[in-house]
């Protein structure tokens, strides 16, 4: 038997549409089906069974997969060479469509919500065509000021469980940060509604693009307005990051107050990312130095110690405190077979050289922190940490 050939729902549905176009067949059912076999056989001399045609249309239950040999003889029904070439032709049309239908909502001519809407609710966010598309769509929504939309938008259920989806959706939603950081008070007051009741927005916009000089600004109103039940690990976050603003705020017994509600929450297989901001402000506002390595040697993999690592020093360092007293960074070894190359750890990987460089420059041994810059890759900075990366790369380049 012929292996079967995946074909999408965008696909099946472009199928069906060019068959009613050349045959005047609306294949909805049985009856249907046999008469696009029969239409195919006259027509174009083409042999293929009406059961065929209703499993490959989903009449009847079972896969809706079909053999190339089937796919290809069908295109070629409706006057393609084979079926490469209708997904081709699918695949320009839809985005010569999308970019006029764009254009023509940019300039208010036309206002296509539900079309919109249903394209994005089809995106898995497996290709960059998908990410930069519905970027196109998020931005599209910011310029028109389309907040209905976007709201939509942020209900449909994405697979945030994983990673490469959620830093996919990270880039999609770029615009919204970049517009909050400038100042947007519409954007800013728009995202404060949304944060109180959609877990998308909290994970995504709140939890990555993680604004710590806007923590005294729109970040901390985002903060104030987000509730602690959506998302499983919100209330350690949020107490945490309010932690940090109290703290900037010289209120000492409120910074304490929001770590002490940060770890009554915590647990323990929560990401190393919260695990070193614990440890942080345990050694920042109480003095204990235990916590980071506790939680260190509870960790296994590289990439979690990397992030623990990363996020105890940054904020030691952000804070004034002297990160030489802690010797687990001098002792961390990074091992090229163990890295992912995602550009999360890439950027985390960066910072740690940075970390290590000024490690070293306390230590006094400018030689070990030549060889740490050395490491850097400055392509790979994430957007909320640059201010900071660019100061550290100052700092260290002057002192070595």
């Amino acid at each position: 038997m012929p292996a079967s050939v995946p074909i999408s729902f965008h696909e099946k549905k472009w199928l069906v549409k060019i068959i009613q176009d050349v045959y005047g067949i609306q294949v909805i059912d049985a009856y249907s089906c046999q008469k696009l076999s029969e239409e195919l056989e006259r027509k174009a001399k083409i042999s293929i069974s009406y059961n065929t045609l209703r499993r490959l249309f989903g009449i009847i239950k079972g896969p809706t997969n079909a053999s190339r040999f089937t796919l290809d003889s069908l295109c070629k029904g409706m006057g393609y060479s084979d079926f490469t070439s209708f997904q081709q032709a699918v695949s320009q049309f839809e985005k010569d469509f999308f970019n006029e239908m764009l254009i023509l909502n940019r300039l208010g001519n036309r206002k296509d919500d539900q079309i919109i809407l249903g394209i994005v609710q089809q995106f898995q966010m497996k290709t960059w065509d998908e990410v930069y598309q519905f970027k196109s769509i998020i931005d599209l929504c910011l310029e028109v000021k389309n907040f209905d939309l976007l709201t939509q938008i942020f209900e449909i259920p994405f697979d945030t469980k994983s990673e490469d989806v959620t830093w996919r959706l990270y880039v999609s939603f770029q615009s919204i940060y970049v517009q909050s950081c400038q100042n947007n008070e519409a954007v800013i007051n728009y995202v404060a509604e949304l944060l109180k009741t959609n877990e998308l927005a909290q994970r995504i916009l709140l939890q990555l693009f993680v604004e710590e000089d806007g923590l005294q600004g729109y970040y901390g109103k985002w903060l104030l307005a987000t509730s602690d039940d959506l998302v499983e690990d919100m209330p350690v976050f949020k107490n945490l990051m309010l932690c940090q603003l109290a703290f900037e705020l010289r209120d000492i017994p409120g910074a304490q107050r929001h770590l002490a509600l940060s770890k009554q929450s915590f647990q323990e297989g929560m990401h190393p990312n919260l695990k070193g901001r614990i440890a942080a402000w345990d050694y920042i506002l109480e003095s204990k130095s235990e916590t980071v390595f506790h939680f260190y040697k509870g960790l296994q993999d590289f990439s979690s110690k990397l992030s623990l690592l990363v996020f105890f020093y940054r904020l030691l360092e952000v804070y004034q405190q002297d990160i030489s007293q802690f010797d687990l960074m001098e002792d961390f070894v990074v091992d090229d077979l163990l890295i992912n190359f995602s550009f999360p750890e890439k950027h985390n990987l960066n910072k740690l050289y940075l970390l290590k460089a000024r490690y070293f420059i306390l230590k006094g041994n400018k030689v070990q922190a030549r060889a740490a810059m050395n490491q850097i890759n400055l392509l790979y900075i994430y957007s909320c940490d640059k201010g900071w990366v660019n100061q550290q790369v100052a700092i260290i380049e002057a002192a070595c």
